[in-house]
């Protein structure tokens, strides 16, 4: 009985690991906002590759102290005065003094779903 039980959460467990991205946003418009004091807000799946990444004492943006990504499902970064968070397609970021965030590459390319 045990067994059963074991089975049916490792298969719920790696169907929810699963990401499926059918295009659907992209190229439909501007869903990036710069919010003036050294912030941003986005929507949109960053273009990262590698499974995981880290830099500590430099990344993508000047300031920061530690970077890291999970694929495209997780991306953090650390400066001295502020932050940038994105979590699967909702990126944001602020910062202020050395540390000035921005917006991770994204994903282009067309949206299936477009006329």
């Amino acid at each position: 009985m045990h067994r059963i039980g074991i089975l049916l959460v490792c298969c719920a467990l790696l169907g929810a690991c699963t990401v499926v991205d059918v295009g659907v946003g992209r190229g439909s418009g501007d869903w990036n906002w710069e919010m003036g004091a050294d912030c941003y807000g986005d929507i949109a799946w960053p273009a990262n590759d590698l499974l995981l990444s880290m830099d500590i004492w430099g990344g993508p943006t000047p300031g920061t102290l530690i970077s890291a990504d999970v694929w495209r499902l997780l991306h953090l970064e650390v400066g001295l005065l502020g932050v940038g968070l994105g979590i699967g397609p909702l990126q944001f970021g602020a910062g202020v003094g050395p540390y000035v965030p921005s917006t991770p590459a994204s994903i282009a390319g067309m949206n299936p779903f477009e006329g």
